[in-house]
């Protein structure tokens, strides 16, 4: 009953986006595809019916359309994004497990990935990071200050990263330490 009321009250919804998409030829409505596409056994209505993170980096992508419906739909209160601001976030937005997750970024690149409780914000410098593309943040970790993490970076779980991360690395730990840098084994502090 729940996912026909739901089918029911998107299908507008469903059609917004895709006038936005396939006509208007908007950026962040052509997102919603690549962030279907890391549910693939899911269609569009059960996204919204059973993903709460799902609703709302679609509201927020949506800008207008997505704060007339948030009104009305529930969104994830244990996952934030920065409302003062808004924040480009690329396509492919996949969180496992969102409780406790706030993301402030100056941006945020495709195929960003995160765990539970993470923290992405300002630090003393009151400046926001800037996340490159395919970044994996594990859970727990804080990425704080005016600080560029580059593409194909991995942060560990538990770890506080301060300080730019280059491209393709792996950093754990409290001081952050690059374990792993272009495939190859390291063991340099940021």
């Amino acid at each position: 009953m729940k996912y026909i009321v739901s089918l029911l009250f998107n299908w507008p919804l469903y059609i917004a986006i895709k006038i936005k998409a396939d006509i208007l030829k908007d950026k962040y409505a052509l997102m919603w595809y690549e962030d279907a596409a890391n549910f693939p056994q899911q269609n569009f209505f059960q996204l919204l019916a059973k993903c709460p993170y799902y609703r709302t980096v679609l509201f927020y992508r949506l800008r207008m359309i997505g704060s007339i419906y948030k009104r009305f739909y529930p969104t994830y209160r244990h996952f934030q994004l920065p409302s003062y601001k808004k924040v480009p976030i690329g396509g492919g937005m996949w969180f496992d497990h969102p409780f406790g997750t706030l993301i402030g970024a100056t941006s945020i690149g495709s195929h960003f990935k995160a765990k539970h409780l993470v923290t992405i914000g300002k630090n003393n410098d009151m400046k926001l990071p800037t996340i490159g593309n395919n970044v994996f943040i594990g859970a727990g970790a804080v990425v704080c200050g005016g600080i560029t993490i580059g593409d194909n970076v991995q942060i560990g779980a538990n770890a506080v990263v301060m300080k730019d991360v280059p491209s393709n690395c792996t950093v754990i730990g409290n001081p952050a330490i690059i374990i792993r840098k272009n495939g190859e084994r390291v063991n340099i502090p940021l």
